[in-house]
């Protein structure tokens, strides 16, 4: 599947989702008007999303922040990769590719996870050290 058939799918679910929001709004005879429903869907969208992501933030929190910094840089990339394809379809200046952002996104993963096995290394080094000082200075030899 093509990258601008995917959008357009995604775009057809979301007018699904729009008309029946709006068949709602009629059947209820609320007179909710187009921002009077973009602004209670997306707080109430917001707001599902932020407890989710706080509980899970949270527990990675306990772990380690790099995990949670990655997850935000990884989506920020991917929106970014994303806003970069539709930017080259509207000005003419390249092809919309999905392609192009799954790179983009593997090259993000590459860079993190040679970043990941360098901060590996040195948290092994530097354990390895402390653990040869503690033995010298158990042993009674000082340092």
């Amino acid at each position: 599947m093509s990258f601008e058939a995917l959008l357009r799918e995604l775009t057809m679910i979301v007018a699904q989702i729009h008309s029946f929001l709006l068949h709602l709004n009629d059947g209820f005879e609320l007179r909710l008007g187009d921002k009077d429903l973009h602004f209670i869907i997306m707080a109430v969208l917001g707001m599902l999303l932020f407890f989710m992501v706080h509980f899970v933030f949270k527990r990675l929190a306990r772990w380690s922040v790099t995990a949670i910094s990655f997850i935000y840089v990884f989506t920020l990339m991917t929106v970014l990769g994303f806003a970069i394809e539709v930017g080259q379809k509207i000005t003419g200046t390249g092809e919309m590719d999905f392609g192009d952002v799954v790179a983009g996104l593997y090259g993000v993963l590459a860079f993190f996870a040679v970043y990941t096995a360098y901060r590996v290394l040195v948290l092994l080094i530097s354990r390895l050290r402390n653990r040869h000082r503690e033995r010298k200075s158990a042993s009674g030899r000082g340092e």
